[in-house]
């Protein structure tokens, strides 16, 4: 199995195992159900609706008719993001065998020694020969390879990531007005994983270079250490038994790998608030309880010796588990043909802390840093607005919905989304009611994704969402974020 399918694998494997019953728990890059499709806005599209605004619920319920609006939506989620990088994990496999590994004296594994990096590890050949010395010619043979690692480290810094989720979600809606208006709750399991590259700059001096290697040549056979620092990041090791020459990198550019199950408990209430000729004023509010554990693990580039073992090290790396609480707040203006929302989410800013990792083989302080400061998730606080336009007997709707802030996910993804979506809804068990939308993410990817759904016999939801942009991953081209979700309503 090569390396790029099994990392595909894990990254799957660790989310294949985690459930969810809340639309408000599904990652944020997939909204539940007919929301992928049109958006987190108060479609009116049964009782998803009311999964995303917290005034949603009382709303539907008033658009009803004061018909009961009880029940709920069981669906199932999935989905998979890339970074923009062709042939990703072809390039970690690469960056591998460059890199050397952590001094075993530093806690960091085993190590390895030059021969027993892969044959096709980065080799300066015949370069240096100590009786026909062509140390310029040398120079210019590590200067290239070192440009093209540097390259390829800024690409993995950029765009070197790979990302799964899975999600389900079954919002409650009971309207039996109490305490005045309508209340919703939720119990959530969601997860995530993502594997993606922390790098530092290599640290190169063509002068100490140059200098290092006259030594070396000026120095007796006997004497001549195993290994030649050139430089503050490269070093080269003769292996005179094939008159080659090994080139290794060794800052600490790494490969980290986090993942996260939630489990939320959330309650929710709405309310009209004021009611006249051109429409009525709803507000809702809901709390949220989070259960998460939370896993991260680091591996130096130099230490990465059997793909197998890695993953199997990712999958089964241990969980911590940290809570929180949230509060969102929504209001919504219904009118007869429109309607106009708003809500804030995480008003609180609840924070996670991710398990420390092992910092031993670290010697980088840009390295050290960074992973210090991916330890804390904190659930950003962010207004998002709707609208939406409705025809005369509301089965043609357009909606659009924005993200005011920009946020981070648990694996510290940025968002801010724009959708635009439309759709008819019918009231038959053999004309399915559809919908198409598009979400464009305005920070982070910024990715678009276009998306179709579909109501079948009145009570399945079936949406698919596929990003424009395309990666290629073992010389197939396919779409670099790719999203699903089936689900069935139930309702009494």
């Amino acid at each position: 199995m090569n390396r790029s399918t099994l990392i595909l694998t894990i990254a799957i494997a660790t989310c294949s195992f985690l459930l969810a019953a809340a639309a408000s728990a599904g990652p944020v890059y997939q909204p539940p159900g007919a929301n992928l499709t049109l958006g987190d806005v108060t479609h009116g599209n049964r009782l998803q609706s009311a999964s995303s605004n917290p005034a949603a619920a009382a709303a539907d319920r008033a658009r009803a008719g004061g018909k009961p609006v009880r029940g709920t939506v069981i669906s199932g989620a999935a989905g998979l993001e890339y970074g923009n990088v062709q042939n990703l994990f072809d390039l970690y496999n690469d960056l591998t065998q460059a890199y050397a590994p952590s001094d075993p004296g530093t806690g960091g594994g085993p190590g390895q020694d030059p021969d027993d990096k892969p044959d096709d590890g980065i080799n300066i050949g015949d370069i240096i020969d100590e009786l026909d010395p062509q140390v310029q010619e040398a120079l210019e043979a590590v200067a290239r390879e070192i440009a093209t690692q540097a390259a390829l480290l800024l690409l993995i810094r950029e765009e070197g990531y790979g990302k799964a989720w899975l999600a389900a979600d079954a919002p409650f809606v009971f309207d039996k007005q109490v305490l005045g208006g309508t209340w919703t709750f939720g119990v959530n399991w969601s997860g995530s994983s993502k594997a993606f590259g922390i790098t530092e700059p290599i640290q190169f001096d063509s002068d100490v270079a140059r200098q290092a290697i006259d030594d070396w040549i000026n120095t007796l056979p006997i004497d001549r250490p195993g290994s030649l620092f050139i430089s503050d990041d490269v070093v080269l090791t003769p292996q005179p038994a094939a008159n080659t020459v090994f080139l290794a990198i060794t800052n600490d550019s790494s490969l980290v790998s986090k993942s996260a199950q939630t489990t939320e408990f959330s309650v929710g209430y709405s309310r009209e608030a004021m009611s006249g000729e051109t429409g009525s004023l709803y507000f809702g509010a809901q709390a949220n309880i989070y259960l998460k554990q939370l896993s991260r693990l680091s591996v130096r580039f130099g230490d990465i010796t059997n793909s197998e073992e890695l993953f199997d090290a990712i999958r089964d790396a241990d969980f911590t588990t940290d809570e929180g609480a949230g509060i969102d707040l929504g209001v919504l203006w219904v009118a007869n043909n429109y309607q106009l929302g708003a809500q804030v989410t995480n008003i609180n800013e609840p924070e996670f802390v991710f398990p420390d990792v092992n910092l031993s083989p670290y010697n980088s302080e840009e390295v050290i840093r960074a992973l210090q400061a991916d330890k804390i998730y904190t659930m950003d606080r962010q207004l998002k607005l709707e609208a939406s336009l409705f025809s005369q007997d509301r089965r043609w709707s357009a909606h659009l919905g924005y993200d005011v802030d920009s946020a981070t996910d648990t694996m510290g993804d940025e968002f801010r989304w724009l959708t635009l979506s439309g759709g008819v809804t019918t009231d038959s068990w053999w004309i399915p009611s559809a919908r198409i939308g598009y979400r464009q993410n305005l920070a982070g990817t910024e990715l678009g994704y276009v998306s179709i759904g579909a109501t079948l016999f009145k009570y399945v939801n079936i949406d698919i969402a596929s990003a424009l942009d395309t990666v290629e991953i073992d010389g197939d081209t396919l779409p670099q974020g790719l999203m699903g979700s089936i689900g069935f309503e139930i309702s009494w």
